[in-house]
């Protein structure tokens, strides 16, 4: 778990500090509030508190040497907060909203280990949690690298 946003929390030794390549990244948008929600403190909208139940929840997994966990501070999916987005290189992408901070990290994590399973990062709707079938806002395809000659 890499922490890329300056904050109060302390790097803790994370796999890629120790060498350790992740093969994807799980990125949480940590400005992440439903309208009408305060902005302030930072530690009590729910895209924050998202992302402290990830980084819990993945300190306990297998996944943690091979998932980054990345606090972004928008992923511009306001409309359907809280919002996660999972990618890897040469692989699909993925955007999911509507994420419940006290209840989807496990959901997620289940999400995260499918979508490393596959060689291409493609998640079949009847593969991914329940959760997030219903609030998968879309995907992006791999980008191609072709050799020009």
């Amino acid at each position: 778990m890499t922490e890329t946003v300056a904050s109060n929390e302390s790097n803790e030794r994370s796999p890629t500090a120790r060498g350790a390549r992740p093969s994807s990244v799980l990125h949480v948008c940590i400005s992440c509030r439903p309208s009408g929600h305060p902005r302030e403190p930072r530690e009590d909208r729910p895209g924050f508190k998202l992302y402290q139940a990830l980084r819990k929840a993945l300190r306990k997994s297998p996944l943690n040497r091979r998932v980054e966990l990345r606090p972004v501070e928008c992923l511009s999916l306001c409309p359907r907060p809280c919002s996660i987005a999972l990618s890897s290189p040469g692989a699909w992408t993925y955007l999911f909203g509507d994420q419940r901070p006290s209840e989807s990290a496990a959901d997620i994590l289940q999400c995260v280990s499918t979508y490393l399973r596959s060689e291409d990062g493609f998640l079949p709707r009847d593969e991914r949690p329940a959760r997030l079938r219903a609030s998968i806002l879309g995907r992006v395809p791999p980008i191609e690298h072709r050799r020009t000659t």
